[in-house]
């Protein structure tokens, strides 16, 4: 993990967890009273706070459970939420939400995003994701979607070529301020559009006070597909 996006392995990043409880969450979603097949869905955000330092050698307890269904126009939205403890007290919790495109109507209205929008970058740098990049990043999380392995697979579930993870893309994006993530702090990702492979696009960062907003966005016509910040403290 640190190798792949060049954090720094004194402590542990708090967007390593959702990796590290992948296998977890899983079995979760295979269990024959999970409300939708886990092929296929897409991941639309991602909450995480952080309450104290994670180092590698912390021993924590962890848990994974069903949270809510939201209503969604292209189908159902699911929460799972996911919690890390040391020593009995939570130093680690995360919202996964992710969209199924099936029957709709289902559950409660949605959270308001926050609104997030850079207009004075104060990091802009570009990426060129080569087109088996999916598999390169499968390998390392166990994350193997088919949406993102290849452009077949992708068809399958409408999309017209494979799509990097959500997920590779925001632990890139934040890695030019991983010293924000050591500590308490919150962060919080929404994924837009689909990032296309190959593809090439721009991540930026923008400090406001004690937040730092951060987006990848498409390199000719600049719509986003991710936006995001990281709260210290």
């Amino acid at each position: 993990y640190c190798k792949m996006f060049g954090f720094d392995e004194s402590t542990v990043p708090s967007p390593y967890w959702y990796i590290r409880l992948f296998s977890v969450k899983s079995l979760l979603m295979a269990h024959p009273d999970a409300p939708f097949p886990m092929p296929g869905m897409v991941h639309l955000y991602d909450e995480i706070k952080q309450f104290d330092t994670i180092y590698p050698t912390d021993k924590l307890d962890a848990t994974c459970q069903f949270g809510r269904l939201f209503k969604h126009d292209k189908g159902t939205a699911m929460e799972i939420v996911s919690t890390l403890k040391r020593d009995g007290k939570v130093v680690w919790e995360e919202k996964n939400v992710n969209l199924d495109f099936g029957k709709k109507d289902i559950g409660q209205k949605a959270d308001e995003s926050p609104s997030i929008e850079i207009n004075h970058p104060d990091r802009t740098l570009a990426w060129e994701l080569e087109s088996n990049l999916g598999f390169q990043y499968a390998k390392m999380s166990g994350d193997f979607n088919p949406i993102h392995l290849h452009t077949i697979g992708a068809k399958l579930f409408g999309f017209p070529k494979h799509l990097i993870h959500g997920w590779y893309s925001l632990n890139r994006a934040v890695v030019p301020v991983q010293s924000e993530m050591t500590g308490a702090h919150e962060l919080y990702v929404s994924f837009k559009k689909p990032l296309f492979l190959p593809g090439k696009v721009l991540a930026r960062t923008q400090e406001n006070g004690n937040t730092i907003l951060f987006d990848v966005i498409n390199e000719k016509e600049g719509y986003p597909h991710l936006k995001g910040y990281i709260k210290k403290g």
